[in-house]
């Protein structure tokens, strides 16, 4: 049975199935993200981590490594549970780490849904934004113990801003406001001498005092401004799936410069507008230039990221290009998730089959 893990140590993420909802089941614990072995996983076990995602109710289950293989550890194997459980660690397996699994057997799942939203599937804890003038900018709440409590200024700075903004699903930061400026909140200062390196997923995987722990008042509430929720698209080529990168930010559409630009950041592009591979990654307007802020530059991704803003690079909206360097791609154009519905995959049908 695996042991009972505080939530604020323990995520799950679905990677390479091109949305938030289907791809390679993957755990981040002891400050690593890994991935579970497919044996003795099923319909069960999928439906578990779409729940847990907030994704509805699981469609496929893989194996294989059908949506890719990593390097990373294999953190559960011979997974069982009974589908009541309210997350994947909460089912019996393998002690956490041991396994006879190759990554070859790396499990993944197609979930039926859309995720809604970072407040829908965090059970434990939730971050918000309040007295802004709009959802992504504001004073910085979080929901622990039953009860909303503020943030402490104390150490706060861009690489915590990032990863509120992210975490919100807000873009990237763009400034953080001391000294209560979004009005003074209520209740616990839940917590203080906040310490990230801007990749974490979660505000509360950065390090901190213990919860409810600090020597603030509330007028050292901490703000944050986030650029807003982002949009992409591709324009300029013969294809929806090839173009000139643009992002809307800040309601304004605004390009990408080249600097740095490679294969695996055009492989980001391509994967979160569910255009299959890279094929190339274009340079020097070759799309033509664009026009307006040029939103991003120094990009470095992993090629693991589901959002090119994931990506590290230069603060949102501060470039030393010009857009004669815009950056743009070429897609294969192929839908990622039939890559995950390939010969491997296991159907689980879900719904009635009455006729109407």
């Amino acid at each position: 049975m695996v042991p009972f893990i505080h939530f604020n140590l323990v995520h799950v993420i679905l990677m390479d199935g091109g949305s938030s909802c289907a791809g390679r089941v993957e755990i981040y614990y002891n400050r690593t993200w890994g991935t579970v072995c497919d044996d003795s996983w099923g319909s069960l076990e999928a439906n578990v981590v779409c729940e847990q995602l907030g994704c509805g109710s699981a469609v496929h289950t893989t194996s294989a490594a059908t949506c890719g293989r990593t390097s990373a550890p294999v953190w559960l194997d011979d997974v069982r549970c009974t589908g009541k459980e309210s997350a994947l660690w909460e089912c019996p397996s393998s002690p956490w780490g041991q396994h006879d699994c190759y990554h070859k057997e790396d499990v993944s799942i197609v979930c039926k849904g859309k995720r809604l939203s970072t407040l829908s599937y965090i059970k434990h804890k939730m971050l918000r934004l309040a007295s802004g003038q709009h959802s992504c900018e504001g004073r910085v709440e979080v929901f622990y113990n039953g009860t909303w409590g503020t943030v402490c200024s104390d150490s706060m700075g861009m690489d915590e801003a990032e990863v509120i903004c992210k975490q919100l699903d807000c873009g990237r930061a763009l400034d953080v406001e001391y000294d209560g400026k979004f009005d003074e909140g209520s209740g616990p200062i839940w917590l203080d001498d906040m310490e990230c390196n801007s990749k974490e997923y979660f505000l509360w995987q950065c390090s901190s005092r213990p919860w409810g722990e600090h020597n603030c008042a509330h007028s050292d509430d901490v703000g944050v401004i986030c650029t807003g929720r982002q949009e992409m698209r591709l324009v300029g080529g013969s294809s929806i799936c090839s173009g000139r990168v643009e992002i809307l930010s800040n309601k304004t559409w605004g390009t990408v410069c080249d600097d740095s630009w490679d294969i695996r950041e055009a492989g980001v592009v391509c994967g979160q507008l569910d255009c299959g591979p890279a094929v190339r990654a274009v340079g020097q307007a070759g799309f033509g230039q664009g026009a307006g802020q040029i939103w991003l530059d120094e990009l470095h991704c992993r090629g693991s990221e589901s959002f090119l803003w994931d990506c590290v690079s230069a603060s949102a909206g501060r470039s030393d290009c010009v857009h004669k360097e815009d950056a743009g791609v070429v897609c294969s154009g192929r839908d990622p998730i039939s890559q995950c519905s390939s010969t491997n995959l296991r159907f689980f049908k879900l719904f009635s089959t009455k006729a109407d």
